[in-house]
């Protein structure tokens, strides 16, 4: 996850279309930069290759490959392993879990900024609150006691840490506190920590009974998915709304990815897609769509909705480069993109 510099001003007449973490701060009237309309995939590469990849795919439908290294020629490289990136107003962040480094640039010319690389042990996902990233740290991976948060001051990328001591994986920010999935996509813990950044301290643990895997917050209300249950969860309350609906079988391949879009919750299934209404006490019985994946392990492996379009990323073989797909929310496939190895997440600018 890496990249980001300055300006590059033009008239535009589009508007700026956006995702859960993307700004909506910008003018849609003006151009920011050559990738401030599209999608970033983020490719994670693998222990083999020298450094991993970011595709982007413009709102024309134009692909580039490689977008970092064909901006920033000389930099130093991303490294392997990346993470799902992150943003703030001007900046993206784009974490290499291998290299223990968040590279930084500017999120619409992607023209490189800085390199972090202290008190990061296994990085994981990133927010932005107050001036500040936060990143989680799955730390030795052997346990969620050594779990941290890397505290980044974005005046001038110094950094501090914060010890969470429980499996912390994904993390969001909303109304200036940070929502922080307890566990990881196979099991461990089962709850979501509140972090205020005001005081640098855990505010609240909401137990959910069962291990979230995703998460995202629409209208005060955060939805975390489990691979067998989605829960509610008031933030004004920090408490569970009724009872966790049942998403999958335990005898299916789990529940994950979920997304909000447009009133209406998504989530995938080994290859399929499942939409339900905000509202549902009940999971839809058949999914919207599925797609045919010869992976083993990638199925599925990147998943979002925006404006319109769901994007599915396949983690093919994780050795050459692999698949993307963009259907419309009714299920016809309009696209089919190569992108790079292990394509992971997808984020709209």
């Amino acid at each position: 996850m890496k990249k980001l510099n300055k300006f590059f001003l033009m008239l535009f007449a589009s508007s700026l279309f956006l995702a859960s973490c993307s700004s909506d701060d910008n003018s849609p009237n003006v151009s920011l930069g050559q990738y401030d309309n599209g999608v970033f995939v983020v490719n994670e590469g693998n222990s083999t290759i020298t450094t991993s990849s970011i595709t982007f795919i413009s709102n024309s439908g134009a692909v580039e490959q490689d977008v970092f290294r064909n901006v920033n020629p000389g930099a130093a490289e991303l490294g392997t392993y990346l993470q799902p990136m992150f943003f703030d107003n001007t900046r993206a962040f784009i974490i290499s879990g291998s290299a223990n480094k968040i590279t930084v640039v500017n999120r619409y010319t992607f023209e490189y900024i800085a390199t972090i690389s202290t008190n990061l042990q296994n990085p994981r996902f990133g927010a932005v609150a107050n001036g500040k990233a936060y990143v989680t740290n799955a730390a030795d991976w052997m346990t969620g006691t050594d779990d941290y948060l890397t505290v980044i001051n974005l005046s001038d990328y110094s950094t501090s840490t914060k010890t969470l001591g429980v499996w912390s994986e994904r993390i969001i920010e909303e109304n200036n506190k940070l929502y922080i999935t307890n566990g990881y996509a196979y099991g461990d813990a089962t709850s979501v920590t509140v972090f205020n950044p005001a005081t640098n301290n855990v505010e609240a643990t909401i137990q959910l009974g069962f291990n979230p895997n995703s998460f995202e917050e629409e209208d005060g209300i955060l939805y975390v998915l489990g691979s067998e249950k989605l829960a509610k969860i008031n933030l004004a309350t920090n408490m569970v709304v009724g009872t966790p609906i049942t998403v999958a079988a335990s005898t299916l391949a789990g529940a994950k990815n979920l997304n909000v879009e447009d009133n209406k919750i998504y989530y995938t299934v080994d290859t399929a897609v499942y939409a339900m209404a905000l509202n549902a006490t009940v999971a839809p019985s058949a999914p919207l769509l599925t797609y045919e994946s010869q992976s083993e392990y990638g199925r599925m492996y990147g998943f979002a909705v925006n404006d319109g379009k769901i994007y599915i990323a396949d983690g093919g073989d994780f050795s050459s480069d692999s698949k993307a797909y963009i259907y419309s929310t009714t299920g016809s496939l309009l696209s089919t993109i190569t992108v790079g190895v292990g394509p992971n997440s997808f984020y709209f600018n």
